[in-house]
């Protein structure tokens, strides 16, 4: 961590974005808890959201790879999601051994309606910002999100490598 007194530009950055973690993490655990799910099952279904924006399809294994559980962990958190009214399977179309997942429109409905007070407040906290000004927040933010996962990327591979090795 950065120490109080460094003054350099961008010292504060990593401080606070972990202040900006903790609170988003906060708030996620409150949608959970309020929804009966486990952490586990609100990260897969971020990830079928993130999905969909993508416009990729969604399939058992590569949720299981996502949020890195076993085959059989993945199938018992889907499952519970479905049985949630939360996540469907189907049958992919282009390949009918493969199922793709989807948030079913309940799931959604209830995601925006919690989640979408949190959009309002971080679409305010740019009020003051300008046209250009917002962009850079938006690359930068994107590059973050990048890079943290490109160095979690690499770290897996690295300890899958030492677990074979």
């Amino acid at each position: 961590m950065t120490p109080a007194g460094d003054q350099s530009a961008g010292a504060r950055v990593p401080v606070l974005v972990q202040r900006f973690s903790y609170e988003l993490n906060r708030f996620t655990a409150l949608f959970a808890h309020r929804h009966g799910l486990h952490p586990t099952d609100v990260d897969a279904l971020a990830h079928l959201h993130q999905a969909a924006l993508r416009g990729e399809a969604m399939t058992p294994s590569r949720l299981a790879a996502a949020i890195e559980l076993s085959a059989p962990a993945t199938s018992a958190l889907l499952r519970r999601l479905e049985v949630g009214g939360h996540v469907q399977r189907s049958v992919d179309p282009a390949d009918g051994r493969r199922q793709l997942l989807t948030l079913t429109d309940r799931a959604r409905e209830v995601a925006s309606a919690f989640f979408g007070p949190l959009a309002a407040s971080l679409r305010d906290s740019l009020s003051g910002l300008d046209a250009a000004e917002v962009a850079l927040v938006e690359r930068w933010l994107a590059g973050a999100a990048d890079g943290a996962r490109e160095l979690a990327d690499r770290l897996t591979a690295r300890e899958a490598g030492s677990r074979d090795g």
